[in-house]
């Protein structure tokens, strides 16, 4: 015959293998599968990876947003980008749809931990999804929808920001570097009023927001393109542009205009991961708990800029430049999750408490049905359920590079042999006042 203090450690044992068998099936399977797509796909792999990421069953029910986002980019690193635009799209519709999360979910997070929720992504994830759809469209050539996307980076930034007190909105507001794609969707589309309209922008971003936050300059392609456009049109900030970049060396727009544009977009590194820190406290009555939020971490990689040429065909003319980040993916997310740590760690630290009246309200009752003897046992059982049940939220969008980088060769009208790095992109034939996009993933 069973006693009766056999009654509450059954219970909280069977809860605690709940949690476990939760949390593992939530976290292990999606950190465990995440650095094999992205291995396969630094390593030009694709199709292996794409096998994974057929199966949505890896990545868990709570990571469907997780398996959008690495699938999309997976295939426009693949260089697939009909088919990486209605993935990213999908990515897009299940990121709104989150935002609307049912009261049973975000309760059920409380008494357990942020795996029991799906996850919604970072700030700068979302904005990410539109910074490769417009260049999905950009490698194809189609710059109206190029164009809505970079443009619809700026309103995501706002609307994400909307939703944060006055006092408490992130530094991560303007996206400098889909600024500066906006320009030069607009200058390829002809729109040159506001390509330098956006130039400008990108360049106030850069300089009040990139440069002191993240430690990224302006890349010369935007230097160079904003001081013709700007010298061409008018500008009434010409002499302040002319004075800080003194050193730079531009063609005048006209001659610009007489050369074809060949930009390359480079992704180098690796993203950082989160990892967990943990601190344990102790509760009343016995009881034992901890806070654990996430951090990213940097991986490391090798920063190399590499070299772009083209080289002509006949000819064997040869224009270089050099690739320059554009967008430090790495150092936005560190910024971006530190903005946020005091509300995750808010959560944290109110959610030991809400399991602690739990089960203090649990010990009451016990020691009222099965006497003292039975009820001593709830805070060694809680207590091992709070250590156990509290983990930091460490999913995170992993295929993504450490940085975007960005560079161009202005050319003369004709056909050319591309390289960047060792890398061989092709032929290409261009056309005076044509802009081509090419994108490239280095194993760095």
């Amino acid at each position: 015959m069973k006693s009766a203090v056999d009654f509450p450690k059954r219970f909280l044992l069977g809860l605690c293998v709940g949690i476990a068998a939760v949390t593992l099936s939530s976290c292990a399977g999606v950190n465990s599968i995440q650095p094999q797509v992205n291995g396969l796909a630094v390593a030009g792999r694709f199709d292996q990876a794409l096998q994974i990421l057929d199966n949505p069953k890896k990545y868990g029910t709570n990571n469907q947003l997780l398996l959008l986002m690495d699938k999309g980019l997976v295939l426009h690193m693949a260089g697939r980008y009909e088919e990486s635009i209605p993935v990213f799209e999908e990515a897009k519709i299940k990121y709104e749809q989150l935002y609307t999360l049912s009261l049973r979910k975000e309760a059920a997070s409380w008494l357990w931990n942020d795996y029991a929720l799906p996850y919604r992504g970072e700030d700068f994830e979302r904005v990410m999804i539109n910074v490769f759809q417009a260049l999905n469209y950009a490698a194809l050539g189609n710059l109206e929808e190029a164009l809505v996307e970079a443009r619809d980076a700026d309103s995501t930034l706002n609307m994400i920001n909307d939703q944060y007190p006055a006092n408490k909105k992130n530094i991560y507001r303007r996206d400098a570097f889909c600024r500066l794609l906006t320009a030069l969707l607009y200058e390829a589309d002809g729109n040159v009023n506001d390509a330098l309209i956006a130039y400008r922008l990108s360049w106030e971003a850069y300089q009040h927001d990139y440069l002191g936050q993240y430690g990224t300059e302006a890349p010369v392609i935007l230097k160079e393109n904003l001081l013709a456009a700007a010298e061409k049109f008018g500008d009434p900030n010409i002499n302040e542009y002319l004075n800080t970049l003194a050193g730079v060396t531009y063609l005048p727009w006209d001659d610009k205009k007489k050369r074809a544009e060949i930009i390359v977009v480079e992704y180098q590194g690796y993203s950082p991961i989160k990892m967990s820190v943990q601190i344990p406290f102790p509760l009343p009555d016995g009881y034992i708990s901890q806070i654990a939020f996430p951090r990213y971490e940097k991986r490391s990689y090798a920063t190399i800029p590499l070299q772009i040429k083209a080289t002509a065909v006949g000819s064997g003319l040869t224009y270089f430049n050099n690739s320059e980040i554009g967008e430090d993916i790495e150092a936005i997310a560190i910024k971006n999750l530190d903005d946020r740590k005091v509300r995750v760690i808010a959560k944290a630290a109110l959610r030991p408490a809400a399991k602690y009246f739990a089960q203090k309200a649990l010990e009451n009752d016990i020691r009222k049905n099965h006497g003292e003897n039975s009820a001593r046992v709830i805070p060694i059982l809680g207590s091992l359920y709070n250590l156990f049940s509290e983990q930091a939220d460490l999913r995170s969008w992993q295929t993504l590079p450490a940085q975007i980088r960005i560079g161009h060769v202005l050319v003369s009208p004709g056909e050319y042999d591309l390289e960047i790095g060792r890398i061989n992109l092709g032929s290409v034939v261009v056309k005076a006042g044509e802009k081509k996009f090419y994108i490239v993933r280095t194993t760095h």
